[in-house]
């Protein structure tokens, strides 16, 4: 008796990775927050050539394409490796947020890295962002390559700054997946 336990306890612990599979994680990501800071960074990976990736997040015309909420996004100015564009973005009808960002592509690192220019809330109640920079990386690893999001903003003390950091979470979560179903589309 003892000896049908030794072979049915571990045929039915590996049952559900028999009828699953095993497969690995499809995102990593990890959200830290410090009273007023907080900062988040994800990463995923793809079957696809870096250079298509780096296109596809570094290109104007697809921004709109997975920026998630965005209600409008303009180019204002641009250089050789680098162009500043202007967000409006709209929640509850009443609530408006209009920023500028600079975006910079640096070849020699594969990364894209973007730096907030000035942001500006229509209502006082809303949380103020005093600062925010940023990143999207690619790390190409054998057959596929790694695409790492990273962000961190810095707020000023506020009644609502616990909700806004709360669903600054959610919409990051949200635009790591939407962002890996935008980029597969475009470059596998």
């Amino acid at each position: 008796m003892k000896n049908i336990y030794q072979i049915i306890i571990p045929a039915l612990l590996s049952f559900p990775i028999l009828l699953f599979g095993s497969q690995e994680k499809e995102f990593d990501y990890e959200f830290v927050r410090e009273d007023t800071y907080y900062s988040f960074r994800g990463s995923f990976f793809l079957h696809a050539e870096s250079d298509c990736v780096i296109d596809v997040i570094y290109d104007f015309h697809n921004l709109s394409e997975y920026t998630l909420g965005a209600q409008s996004i303009e180019l204002i100015q641009q250089g050789d490796t680098w162009y500043d564009v202007y967000y409006t973005y709209r929640k509850l009808f009443i609530l408006e947020n209009k920023s500028t960002w600079r975006r910079t592509f640096k070849q020699d690192e594969q990364k894209i890295v973007f730096k907030m220019l000035s942001s500006e809330n229509n209502l006082k109640i809303m949380p103020e962002l005093i600062s925010s920079t940023g990143y999207y990386q690619i790390i190409k690893e054998e057959d596929r390559c790694r695409v790492e999001y990273f962000q961190e903003c810095l707020l000023k003390p506020g009644f609502f700054k616990n909700a806004f950091i709360n669903e600054a979470k959610q919409e990051a979560i949200k635009f790591l997946h939407e962002f890996k179903k935008y980029i597969e589309r475009k470059c596998e």
